[in-house]
């Protein structure tokens, strides 16, 4: 005799319908949904939020592997002082996350542009993901103050960040080739061909420099130290990093004994570097 299915197999059955033919509208409703009406909307929405004007210039949506997606492209951004960025893609998805349960979007956003590349998941509490190709030298001058950006070519890194009672805290794990370095003040860049960077913000904004590695036909360097945290903010106040200089081009030595930095016939020697990022003292 045949068993008939259970009132559990009979309500199972009826969920699992009921679960694919909504999901089957919800296809049929991303697929037929004219989106690109959204995008003036979604313009409007951000700069009343941020105080920057915004232009999309196409938006669009689908399905993928991580579940819905919102996919932004031509994306132009103006700050009220008069800088602007542009990117070229910006896809985002809902992230696995607890911090929903608690009333906080969490997203899984992946970033195009010229400046670099982001992939990673971002809420109002958290930023956790790596950066590819990243040039800071390709970002607005005017966000680096008069002497401009201090690293210029592409680097990689894999970053994790939490904000905890408007404090944010986390760290940052930086690789790059084939750039420069240029010390605010320094009346030249260094190039190198390996950079190697630790560094981690504590939740009182102090920035520890755990490990920087830095090596190129010009020097050989390794430092540690500390950025405190200042009126500006994170990171903002007194330094205190040490250097050891394992080699360096003695092109450089009469540059360095400008600032009072005596080294060895190889370039090798301990320097101290102190004051704040506007106005930094080496010894």
């Amino acid at each position: 005799m045949r068993r008939r299915p259970s009132l559990l197999g009979r309500l199972l059955r009826v969920l699992v319908v009921l679960a694919l033919t909504l999901l089957a509208i919800l296809a049929s409703a991303v697929v037929f949904f004219p989106f690109e009406r959204l995008a003036p909307v979604l313009s409007g929405w951000i700069e009343a939020e941020t105080r920057i004007a915004t232009s999309i210039g196409e938006l669009d949506a689908g399905f993928s592997a991580r579940g819905p997606v919102l996919e932004a492209r031509g994306i132009q951004l103006r700050w009220p002082t008069g800088e602007q960025l542009a990117l070229d893609s910006l896809q985002v998805s809902p992230a696995l996350s607890l911090a929903w349960l608690r009333g906080v979007p969490t997203l899984r956003a992946a970033a195009n542009a010229e400046f670099g590349a982001f992939d990673g998941v971002v809420s109002s509490e958290r930023i956790q993901g790596d950066f590819t190709r990243f040039d800071f030298a390709a970002l607005p001058p005017a966000w680096f103050g008069d002497a401009g950006s201090p690293l210029a070519g592409a680097v990689d890194a894999k970053v994790a960040f939490a904000r905890l009672a408007e404090q944010w805290s986390g760290s940052a794990q930086i690789e790059g080739a084939d750039g420069s370095l240029a010390l605010p003040g320094s009346p030249v860049a260094i190039p190198y061909e390996a950079l190697k960077a630790n560094l981690r913000l504590d939740e009182v904004g102090m920035l520890h420099v755990e490990s920087v590695a830095l090596s190129g036909p010009m020097v050989e360097a390794k430092a540690h130290g500390e950025v405190a945290a200042g009126y500006a903010g994170p990171a903002t106040g007194a330094i205190a990093i040490e250097a050891d200089l394992t080699r360096m081009d003695p092109a450089l030595l009469p540059v360095l004994a400008e600032y009072g930095v005596v080294l060895d016939a190889r370039g090798a020697g301990r320097l101290t570097i102190s004051g704040t990022p506007e106005q930094i003292v080496i010894r």
